[in-house]
């Protein structure tokens, strides 16, 4: 027994097979742990990767040379006064997000700028702004509302006002007149052609970004020529502001059916420096503002105060006179109807002249 004891072959034999055992569990986590850092190691690959790919990769490319003012222009006419649904729409605040809409068609990608919305537009006019001052490298003026528009202003260029507030509204330049000053479409009160004097009886200074480097020709003269040898005579440019926007219509507007909402009719005691101005508004059952644009041209240099509002579905004939006309001048003229949302409709040009101021008689001695 003690010899046993001695030799101890019973005490050791259990230790040798729970050594065998442990081996072979340290053997299975190995495997185990092997197998565990390896997808371990797949798993961070794959997030270096992604991360890799996200950091390197290059913002999209913005240059103004790839850039075709005809094409945005084209989009600024087909759009001015609806909402394309393949872009969101800003409701009352949809400015900018239309001048972006107008030069993403024009070839330029947004996308580059933080603020874009999921479509590829930019909302806000500050953030257009640093887009096309910062990413786009855009030609910048800022002008005060005594300046006018510099010469290298170019259809497809862009344009924002503002006041105190900072930049508030945005517009595109879809065309210009014979004199050289630039004409604006834009959406929340949804314009086209509009000139620049509406805009500043709202806002104080403007902000020009010209983008444009192969300028294309979209000019509006006042009068379409006759034949080639007749040449188009500049409009001088007119000092009084209109209060709210002008806009040119095509040289031969279509006629106003009757039963549409708004009918300009020929207006009435035309003196040298006076007229009562005329025309027909049908409310449509909500409530409706409305006033005259006139001026010597079709681009409407003034505008009467917003007068109403009619209410109802009763068709109403409304008059306003106007002063300070300049004898024997042709002058057009159009009645235009504010909806509650503040869309414009328009009725047809209607033209009038004024005659010779009267002749005051030389006493005779």
């Amino acid at each position: 027994m003690n010899s046993a004891e001695g030799k101890g072959a019973p005490y050791l034999a259990i230790p040798s097979r729970t050594t065998r055992e442990e081996r072979s569990c340290t053997v299975t986590n190995s495997k185990a742990e092997a197998r565990w850092r390896r997808q371990i190691a797949v798993v961070l690959a794959i997030i270096v990767a992604t991360a890799s790919s996200v950091v390197l990769s290059p913002a999209p490319r913005v240059s103004a040379g790839t850039y075709n003012p005809l094409k945005a222009i084209q989009y600024a006419d087909q759009w001015w006064n609806k909402r394309n649904p393949k872009f969101q729409s800003y409701g009352f605040g949809d400015c900018a997000n239309f001048v972006s809409q107008c030069l993403i068609a024009g070839g330029l990608n947004l996308r580059a700028s933080s603020s874009a919305d999921t479509r590829g537009c930019i909302a806000l006019c500050m953030n257009l702004d640093t887009f096309l001052t910062n990413t786009l490298k855009a030609t910048v003026w800022k002008m005060s509302s005594s300046s006018r528009a510099p010469t290298g202003l170019q259809p497809g260029d862009v344009a924002i006002f503002g006041n105190w507030l900072g930049l508030r509204h945005a517009v595109f330049v879809s065309a210009k007149q014979s004199n050289g000053q630039p004409l604006f479409n834009a959406h929340t009160y949804d314009r086209k052609k509009t000139t620049l004097g509406w805009l500043f009886s709202g806002w104080t200074y403007v902000k020009y970004y010209h983008i444009v480097k192969s300028p294309v020709t979209v000019a509006v003269a006042p009068k379409p020529a006759t034949s080639a040898k007749t040449a188009v005579v500049a409009q001088p440019a007119v000092t009084t502001r209109s209060s709210v926007p002008a806009t040119i219509l095509n040289p031969q507007p279509e006629p106003v059916e009757p039963e549409s909402l708004v009918t300009t009719l020929a207006p009435s005691s035309i003196t040298s420096t006076s007229a009562m101005l005329k025309g027909v508004i049908r409310p449509d059952g909500q409530p409706a503002l409305w006033f005259f644009e006139y001026g010597a041209s079709e681009t409407y240099d003034y505008a009467t105060d917003k007068q109403g509002p009619l209410l109802g579905y009763v068709t109403c004939n409304v008059d306003l006179a106007v002063t300070g006309l300049k004898p024997d001048t042709l002058y057009h003229t159009r009645l235009v109807r504010v909806a509650p949302d503040g869309n414009l409709t328009t009725g047809s040009d209607t033209t009038f002249r004024t005659p010779e101021a009267p002749r005051t008689g030389i006493p005779q001695d």
